[in-house]
C-alpha cells in the first residue's frame, strides 16, 4: 500500500503487501515487488524493479535500477567509537544514490553514508550477496561477484572488477 503522502507517477505497480512510506516518489513504470518496503521520501525513477522483500530507505534511485530479492539498501553502516559509558554508534546521515542502470543482487546490503552519500555509477552490476559499506564510491560499469566486502570509504574508478569473495578496504 502507498502512503496517502507518497507521489507515484502514472503506471507504477504496487504488488501486494509492498509498503510506500510517506513523501517517497516511484517512477513510472516501476515495480514494486510483494512485501517490498520503500521508507519515508526515497525516490526511485522510472523503470525500476524492487523485488519481493527487498528494503530501501534513505536513498535515491535514477532510472531502470533493479534491486533483487532480499536486498538491504540504505541502512546504516557500521560505525562506533568510545563514549563514557562504553562503546556507542555514531549516527549515519547519508544516502545511497543509485545510477541509471544499477543492478543489485539478492541479500545484498548497501549501506546509506555516515556523512556524504554512499555512489555506485551507472551501469554497475552487483551480485548475491555483496557488501557495500558506507561513503564508498564506485564508478560506472564496474562488476562485482557474490561475497565481496567494501569497506568503508572505499573509492573505486569505473570498469573495476571484482571476482567471487573479494574484498577491499
Amino acid at each position: 500500500a502507498a502512503h496517502r503522502g507518497a507521489e507515484l507517477e502514472e503506471g507504477p505497480v504496487i504488488s501486494s503487501g509492498a509498503v510506500v512510506g510517506a513523501g517517497a516518489k516511484v517512477g513510472r513504470g516501476t515495480v514494486v515487488g510483494p512485501n517490498a518496503a520503500i521508507g519515508p521520501g526515497v525516490a526511485i525513477g522510472r523503470g525500476c524493479l524492487i523485488a519481493p522483500g527487498a528494503t530501501v530507505v534513505f536513498s535515491l534511485f535514477r532510472d531502470r535500477v533493479k534491486i533483487m530479492a532480499g536486498a538491504v539498501i540504505g541502512e546504516s553502516g557500521f560505525g562506533a567509537t568510545a563514549g563514557a559509558q562504553g562503546v556507542i554508534d555514531i549516527p549515519q546521515l547519508g544516502r545511497v544514490i543509485l545510477q541509471e542502470d544499477v543492478t543489485i543482487g539478492a541479500n545484498s546490503c548497501i549501506d546509506r553514508g555516515a556523512w556524504d552519500d554512499t555512489v555506485i555509477g551507472e551501469n554497475t552490476k552487483i551480485d548475491n550477496l555483496v557488501q557495500i559499506a558506507h561513503n564508498v564510491r564506485i564508478g560506472r560499469n564496474c562488476v562485482m561477484a557474490a561475497h565481496t566486502g567494501i569497506s568503508g570509504s572505499t573509492v573505486l574508478g569505473d570498469g573495476v572488477q571484482f571476482g567471487g569473495r573479494a574484498g577491499l578496504a
